[in-house]
């Protein structure tokens, strides 16, 4: 594929995107898609066969964007809790900036052709299979504490996922603000305890205060 006919894919890729999370994926047409690209429809369809297949293309590339990530730092030369420190944060900042791509990733997935939807699923099940291996590994390196490692990743996934619904990039926190304040609230809760704190862990906790009275205000604003 020519550089000029990918790009223009992409393009056709991320203005879908946005439409369908303004306007909802069954509201959008072709026509819209192409008035709002400025091309006629019929130039539209020798790029793509019809919606179904940008909304399948916007999935599949989101997927495949998080699982490539996940197996770089699974490969990694790194401690488990600095691989889950890399995933949250490289998470964050794909979610932050591919909002619409994300949107349409968690909102349209009943909207998939039903054998690319069982496709996706089998991808995500992978997804959250090797980020609970890493978990594991910290368990078993007593980095963290014995705890259900699938539930710490639906948890951070929870967390983490959802942020594609609030985010506000006008707001006082950005992605890696985020990402720092997610970490504190899953490494406090997984960590295995550590001797001694004082000082240090009451300046560490007065810092999540306030970093979490910014995200509340930057919430009440938006």
């Amino acid at each position: 594929m020519s550089r000029k006919r990918e790009a223009v894919r992409d393009l056709i890729l991320s203005t879908s995107a946005d439409l369908f999370r303004d306007r909802g994926y069954r509201a959008t047409t072709l026509d819209d898609v192409a008035a709002r690209l400025g091309m006629s429809k019929a130039s539209l369809y020798t790029y793509f066969g019809g919606k179904e297949e940008i909304l399948a293309e916007i999935s599949r590339q989101t997927i495949e964007t998080f699982t490539r990530g996940l197996a770089e730092i699974s490969r990694a030369r790194l401690s488990p809790e600095e691989k889950l420190r890399e995933v949250v944060l490289r998470h964050v900042r794909f979610v932050v900036s591919h909002r619409s791509f994300l949107t349409v990733f968690f909102s349209e997935e009943a909207s998939l052709p039903a054998r690319f939807a069982r496709a996706l699923a089998r991808q995500k099940d992978r997804y959250d299979r090797d980020l609970e291996t890493i978990v594991q590994q910290g368990i078993r390196s007593g980095a963290f504490r014995p705890v259900p490692a699938r539930l710490v990743v639906y948890g951070l996934l929870g967390m983490v996922n959802w942020l594609y619904k609030w985010y506000n990039p006008r707001g006082p926190l950005g992605p890696d603000d985020i990402a720092h304040v997610f970490l504190s609230f899953v490494e406090d809760g997984i960590r295995a305890p550590r001797r001694g704190g004082g000082p240090a862990l009451a300046r560490r906790l007065a810092r999540l205060r306030r970093e979490l009275d910014a995200t509340a205000r930057a919430l009440r604003n938006a």
